[in-house]
C-alpha cells in the first residue's frame, strides 16, 4: 500500500513540474516563489519516503535472513 501513496506523490510532483515555466509566465514574483517553494517541499517529502521505503525494506530483509539462520 506505501508505494500506491509514494507513486501518487511522484505524480504530484510531476504535474507541479510541468506546470512551473506557465506559473512563472503568468504570476507574480511572490506566487512564484510560493510555487517554487511548494514544488521543493514536494520532492524533498517524496526523496525522503523513498529513502523511509529503501531502509524499511532493507530492515525487513536483515530480519527474515536473521530468522531463517536460527
Amino acid at each position: 500500500m506505501r508505494l500506491v501513496w509514494l507513486a501518487a506523490l511522484g505524480v504530484l510532483a510531476v504535474v507541479m513540474a510541468v506546470f512551473t515555466p506557465y506559473v512563472y509566465r503568468t504570476e507574480s514574483t511572490w506566487q512564484a516563489i510560493d510555487w517554487t517553494v511548494m514544488l521543493i517541499g514536494t520532492v524533498a517529502f517524496v526523496a525522503a519516503l523513498i529513502r523511509a521505503e529503501l531502509l524499511i525494506r532493507s530492515q525487513n530483509r536483515r530480519t527474515s535472513s536473521d530468522a531463517s539462520e536460527i
